[in-house]
């Protein structure tokens, strides 16, 4: 399964507002800077968020959820993102035996693994992954936003970075 970077991008934005739920409402802005997430492509992705309504805008300050994380799944998150179900069908879906699981031995194996991986994401919540999950920025920081830093421990946390 390969998820747009969008995806990415809105599960991380969220898991950031779930642990600063003391400081919401929160600005596009101070997720993206935080995260490493362009911002303008951030402020687009919120529109999504907002339309299936995870989270609301709240004039001049920020956004702040409208749900409880708790109950917002990573397979409703990715499919609002991706705009279409994560596995609608057989990924062989140009073959001519049709794609149904009675004449595709391929196509039911597929949507048995597919089935459970549906299943696991809808048990995860943004919530859960929040407090599981590392956090991290997506792109590095310029040498010159490092701070103290000398240019070893720079890269030297760069490569661990990457390696989340």
């Amino acid at each position: 399964m390969k998820i747009k970077k969008s995806s990415a991008y809105a599960l991380h934005a969220l898991m950031y507002m779930v642990r600063h739920n003391t400081q919401l409402p929160v600005k596009t802005d101070t997720i993206a800077k935080a995260e490493g997430i362009p911002p303008d492509y951030l402020a687009k992705i919120f529109q999504q968020l907002v339309k299936a309504r995870f989270i609301k805008a709240v004039k001049n300050r920020g956004y702040v959820f409208t749900m409880p994380p708790q109950e917002i799944s990573l397979l409703d998150l990715f499919e609002t993102v991706e705009d279409s179900p994560l596995f609608d069908d057989c990924f062989l879906k140009h073959c001519e035996c049709g794609g149904t699981k009675e004449n595709c031995r391929i196509f039911s194996m597929w949507s048995s693994t597919t089935k459970r991986i549906k299943e696991l994401l809808e048990e995860i919540t943004v919530a859960t992954a929040a407090w599981n999950h590392p956090e991290h920025r997506f792109l590095s920081l310029p040498e010159s936003l490092a701070g103290s830093k000398s240019k070893k421990e720079t890269e030297t946390s760069q490569s661990e970075t990457i390696r989340l």
